[in-house]
């Protein structure tokens, strides 16, 4: 495997400071590939053609990043169903066959594929056909499109295939998946700016859920998910109550408190909350803690030794185990070990 090489084409390829890999070997960049994304099979089309792989990946925040994948000769991809996150990918150059469920789309440069994680994926990368794939945590959408509807996601949120990038409506989200692909690509001001990092990653997702083709899209131009519910923007009080939790994930905080903080009784943010989430504010609390908890085992391990998945719980204030590991899964589909094993660390 080949690190921190340099493009050897006249242009640098699409973020090329945040190289993972590159290879010639495919069971290798099926290794690493599979890290960032999930295992898959991975075979060129054509016995005897050479990998020319390469892998490029930087986190937009904490539930997306932006990645540059290329193999060079025709692949078969099939990596069943994706589990915990959606990916929006946009060849390049060249095109796919993708299929997930029962839908098929031929993609190209204004054709992108958006396969849903509850449904098979099974793809066929064409010749020469490098992508720009935005990943996106299943969870942290599921929760987006909770509160643009202002109540509970019953069914698993599944996307129209084909996302075409010439329509209108479609304009807006492509331009600024470019922005954000410019803005890294050249000072990667938004990285060191958790701020607006968190604040470009909610427009995406927001983006991204209004503007592409999915099972909850009627419910969302009508502005609600049934008659009678609440308003998309969220109260004032419920703002404030969020904000305060999320000013303190790792620090000890009851339902008291936050109420003292934003000036009502437990009584009235526990209905606001109910209406305007469909959780209570300590079961949104807790929520809040398990994506840090997913956030941190995510992240690369610069030291020698790695943090235990118990040290990481416990800083975010889950002190019994077997609770914390059945909520992390309930909430993501797989253990901790998982996610932590899927980034290539120990655990």
């Amino acid at each position: 495997m080949h690190t921190a090489q340099q493009s050897s084409t006249a242009h640098p390829l699409p973020l090329e400071r945040f190289r993972l890999f590159d290879s010639h070997d495919l069971d290798e960049a099926r290794e690493f590939v599979g890290r960032v994304f999930c295992p898959h099979e991975l075979a060129t089309l054509h016995p005897g053609a050479q990998l020319d792989a390469c892998h490029h990946s930087v986190p937009l925040h904490r539930d997306a990043s932006l990645n540059y994948v290329q193999y060079g000769p025709a692949v078969r991809i099939e990596p069943g169903h994706l589990g915990g996150f959606y990916l929006l990918q946009i060849p390049l150059r060249g095109g796919a066959t993708v299929r997930c469920g029962g839908q098929a789309v031929e993609s190209h440069a204004l054709m992108a594929s958006l396969p849903s994680p509850t449904e098979p994926l099974s793809m066929r990368w064409h010749e020469d056909s490098p992508q720009f794939i935005v990943k996106i945590d299943r969870a942290a959408l599921h929760t987006r499109l909770s509160a643009l509807l202002q109540t509970p996601v019953q069914q698993p949120l599944v996307f129209e295939l084909g996302v075409d990038l010439a329509q209108p409506s479609l304009m807006g989200m492509a331009s600024f998946i470019a922005y954000l692909r410019s803005a890294v690509e050249t000072n990667a001001f938004l990285l060191g700016h958790p701020v607006l990092a968190e604040q470009a990653e909610n427009h995406l997702l927001t983006s991204l859920l209004l503007s592409t083709q999915h099972n909850y899209s009627q419910a969302l131009a009508a502005g609600t998910a049934k008659p009678g519910n609440a308003p998309v923007v969220l109260p004032r009080v419920v703002k404030r109550a969020q904000e305060f939790m999320h000013s303190r994930l790792e620090l000890p905080i009851t339902l008291a408190e936050v109420c003292a903080h934003v000036g009502v009784s437990a009584r009235s943010l526990q209905q606001t909350f109910a209406q305007c989430t469909g959780k209570s504010p300590m079961a949104f609390l807790r929520e809040l803690r398990l994506d840090a908890v997913r956030a941190a085992l995510q992240q690369p391990c610069l030291a020698e030794r790695a943090p235990q998945v118990s040290d990481i719980a416990a800083r975010y204030g889950f002190f019994h185990l077997g609770h914390f590991a059945e909520g992390y899964r309930k909430r993501f589909g797989e253990t901790p070990s998982d996610t932590r094993q899927r980034h290539g660390e120990p655990h």
